[in-house]
């Protein structure tokens, strides 16, 4: 039974990493050129276009979507996984620092105020998305080598540009800015990243004091909640599988949720529900990054739960992101609705094109990892 779900997570996996494949080389048309030279002659010239379009239909075969052809609830599956994967990525984000959300949200909304900012107050936008561009691809405030990145600029240019977004558009940048100001530019504030770990006692005795240990990040909690809860929606499509069971001392089979998958997902949901503290200490918290879990996040995610249960840590470099395709699901309204009032529910799952590039996907993922509603265009 479980070499039957491995095979069919590694069959989806491969469909839904599947990007729209490049256009073919012209070299496998012209190589079967020689076999038309003995049909020259003019009774019979139709060789040539039947050489070509075998080869037309051959090439447009992996076109064909194959995604769709997998059953509705394995694409709803493999949704609700992947959203799983794009909230455990901004979950992610948290073990950076405490207040990385507070600046990447804020350096976010003050660049989605450029197009109203007078020209002479744009001197930092580049510095900026050249910034943001950085914390996405180290998954926050610190590089690979530990490193704190730090904001290209001047304060004067950023606090001006804050200023002028005011004017037109949100409110209280500048103030929040003021407060991110060392962590933006200096160097020395919070030079290495934050140990989650509980300090020890400095001093013994009847007058030593607790030892006070870090907190929370801010809005964590909100954040493992919404996580757990596409985990929990990825259960209601675990595949059905022929399954030997007892009835009245009598077996029989009957098609149940599959074993192997329902245990993948509740390890995972088991994982979430420590405490906030104990998941930011837990060596598992590293698999929490798209970086990790590669071209099939949601697969991968399932596939690393019996790792993440065990607290094992992700080994080796973190690797870079990669430009993903986009689920596009469809909603209906439940059947079993009471009165006037509907409930939409998922009815089904396309596969669509990867953004044009990792900035406009990062837009996206951000906006679908944090959130828990089902994204329809």
């Amino acid at each position: 039974m479980q070499r039957r779900w491995v095979m069919a997570m590694i069959v989806a996996s491969g469909l839904l990493a599947q990007a729209p494949p490049p256009e073919p080389p012209p070299a496998p048309i012209q190589s079967q050129a020689p076999e038309a030279k003995p049909a020259e002659s003019k009774p019979d010239a139709s060789p040539g276009p039947k050489v070509v379009e075998p080869l037309a239909v051959a090439v447009s075969a992996p076109e064909a979507k194959p995604f769709e052809q997998l059953r509705p609830t394995q694409r709803k599956l493999a949704y609700t996984l992947y959203r799983a994967a794009l909230s455990a990525h901004e979950l992610g984000y948290y073990s950076s620092h405490p207040r990385i959300m507070e600046v990447r949200d804020t350096l976010e909304a003050l660049a989605k105020a450029k197009a109203d900012i007078p020209e002479k107050a744009q001197t930092i936008f580049p510095a900026v998305d050249a910034y943001l561009a950085k914390v996405r691809a180290n998954h926050g405030l610190y590089d690979a080598e530990g490193k704190k990145l730090l904001l290209e600029g001047t304060w004067k240019d950023l606090q001006m540009a804050a200023h002028a977004a005011a004017k037109t558009g949100p409110k209280g940048l500048e103030a929040k800015l003021s407060k991110l100001k060392g962590l933006l530019f200096d160097a020395k504030v919070d030079g290495t990243a934050p140990s989650w770990a509980v300090p020890e006692a400095t001093a013994k005795g009847k007058k030593a004091k607790p030892a006070k240990g870090p907190k929370t990040p801010e809005g964590f909690l909100e954040q493992k909640a919404i996580t757990s809860l596409w985990v929990r929606r990825a259960k209601d499509w675990v595949d059905n599988t022929p399954q030997e069971v007892e009835i009245k001392g009598e077996k029989k089979t009957r098609r149940l949720p599959d074993p192997v998958q329902t245990k993948s997902l509740n390890d995972l949901l088991a994982w979430l529900g420590k405490e906030d503290l104990d998941l930011l200490r837990d060596p598992a918290f590293g698999w929490m990054d798209l970086r990790r879990l590669g071209a099939n996040p949601g697969a991968a995610l399932l596939a690393r739960s019996g790792d993440i249960a065990a607290s094992k840590a992700p080994e080796g470099p973190a690797g870079g992101l990669a430009l993903l395709p986009l689920f596009i699901p469809a909603v209906g309204d439940s059947k079993h609705s009471k009165g006037e009032e509907k409930r939409s529910i998922l009815v089904d799952v396309k596969l669509g094109a990867p953004a044009a590039n990792l900035a406009e996907q990062a837009t996206v993922f951000e906006k679908q990892g944090r959130s828990r509603e089902i994204e329809v265009n």
